[in-house]
């Protein structure tokens, strides 16, 4: 199991948040550890569909909401 350090390590690599020795290191551990390197792998992956996906409402949600609101207005 990798340690949680290591694992912050992984997500500010991730993210080019690593300091550049740190990141050399990590770098050079991918070499020798292929746990280490299939996490690497699969958050590089998680970030990729991360940064892909939706990032607003659709029409019909914020006509939802706009209507629910009206409604509630409405009661008052």
């Amino acid at each position: 199991m990798i340690k949680t350090s290591t694992q912050n390590e992984l997500i500010q690599y991730v993210y080019d948040e690593l300091a550049e020795d740190a990141c050399e290191q990590l770098e050079a551990a991918f070499m020798h550890d292929d746990e280490l390197a299939e996490s690497c792998s699969e958050l590089l992956q998680i970030q990729s569909l991360l940064t892909g996906a939706l990032k607003s409402p659709t029409k019909r949600s914020v006509q939802s909401i706009l209507s629910y609101s009206k409604s509630l207005s409405l009661q008052s």
